[in-house]
């Protein structure tokens, strides 16, 4: 303990940051990101971690958090700071967030009470800048992804109202879907130059992250073209997010969820007008698999092997539902069959019940595709990533 304070005074010597970027609905029994989480803390048995939420719905799971940390995972210490009782602007708060090794963020709704009180009117709170201090110093910092990039905040929304309204709405469209809207302020500010959500996959966010990009690219000092959505029960380990960030997905131990990355900076303007998008490059990444934010450079999990020439399905099986926010997963499962197939693309449509209709096809023919068995998994469980597939969206004649 000695030997690193000590380092940390030398000058010239960089202090790493530890960022977690938590897809939301993170399990209890998920050891590898709770143990990740304790390890960029400081370890076990030395890492002190405040566990801040900002409502008192959210106390029951702050509570559950302490003792995962603690009793499960091997924390020294851990203790809620609770925002809904004390000032964000309070000074004694402030010092008492600095004296942690780390900080985990209690907020899992998409209206974040943890922006508008750590953020008020888009300015750092002084315990804002305080959990900032913590990151600099060498710290850790983990919470909901959707809430900590300096970028906009996706409020509420799903893909097709996302298609077909944008961000200028003025009613739903029927049925069980919400218009989109975003905060212009932008996040805590963790993280430059992405937009981030969560439940990714697993509520179909796929579009609305899209158009979020197009409507918010051109905002003064936080518009950005590039988006990261994280699925649940997983995360992204971000080292160094202040300078040279570079990300590792962490997931349960056999799981098929990942990281989707999304760059709009070839897509035209007058794309979202005529909700027609050609050739929109994304990618996704899974467990192990590295990510330099700031080159895009990708390192695959050593264990997993190029796909090309070694395909194990002959088709594609293209979804009736592409855009589903109730049927987990339609765009990561319809992709990760067609890399891993002999077709080069598949076509699919959004719901028949919800009009207008949209077509969306895929193409992997620039596409580069890695995967393998998740080692030690007795039953065989094949995880696939890939980079620069591509998506064609247009609206099908009436």
């Amino acid at each position: 303990m000695y030997f690193l304070a000590f380092i940390f005074l030398l000058p010239g010597v960089a202090i790493a940051q530890n960022l977690v970027l938590i897809g939301g609905n993170l399990k209890d029994d998920n050891a590898g990101i709770w143990t990740m989480m304790v390890e960029k803390a400081g370890g076990p048995g030395i890492a002190n971690i405040g566990v801040v939420l900002a409502s008192p719905n959210n106390d029951t799971e702050g509570a559950k958090a302490v003792d995962n940390f603690v009793r499960i995972y091997g924390a020294k210490a851990a203790s809620i700071i609770s925002l809904a009782k004390a000032d964000s602007a309070s000074q004694e708060v402030a010092e008492r967030v600095r004296s942690y090794t780390g900080i985990f963020l209690v907020d899992d709704s998409e209206k974040s009470n943890l922006v508008n009180v750590l953020r008020p009117s888009g300015v750092d709170s002084l315990v804002l800048k305080a959990i900032k201090s913590v990151l600099s110093n060498g710290g850790m910092v983990a919470g909901n992804s959707a809430i900590m990039g300096n970028s906009v905040v996706i409020h509420s929304g799903d893909s097709m109202n996302a298609l077909v309204q944008g961000t200028k709405y003025e009613e739903s469209l029927s049925g069980k879907r919400f218009p989109l809207a975003y905060c212009k302020y932008g996040g805590l500010g963790f993280l430059n130059n992405y937009v981030l959500d969560s439940h990714f996959s697993d509520k179909g966010h796929e579009m609305r992250l899209i158009r979020t990009l197009l409507d918010s690219r051109d905002l003064p000092d936080i518009g950005t073209p590039k988006g990261l959505g994280v699925d649940e029960n997983t995360a992204l380990v971000i080292s160094n997010p202040l300078s040279k960030p570079v990300g590792k997905v962490i997931t349960a131990e056999v799981s098929l969820s990942g990281v989707f990355f999304v760059d709009v900076a070839t897509v035209p303007a007058e794309s979202s007008s005529k909700a027609t998008y050609e050739k929109i490059p994304f990618s996704f990444f899974t467990v192990n698999d590295t990510i330099d934010l700031t080159s895009g450079e990708v390192t695959y999990a050593s264990w997993k092997i190029p796909i090309a020439g070694e395909e194990w399905f002959e088709d594609a099986i293209p979804s009736s539902d592409i855009f589903s926010a109730e049927t987990p997963s339609e765009w990561r499962q319809t992709n990760r069959r067609l890399i891993d197939c002999k077709e080069v693309n598949v076509t699919c449509t959004s719901l028949s019940s919800v009009l207008p209709r949209f077509q969306v096809f895929f193409d992997r023919l620039e596409a580069v595709g890695f995967g393998a068995d998740i080692p030690n998994d007795p039953k065989k469980t094949y995880v696939a990533s890939y980079r620069n597939m591509l998506a064609t969206i247009k609206p099908l004649e009436a």
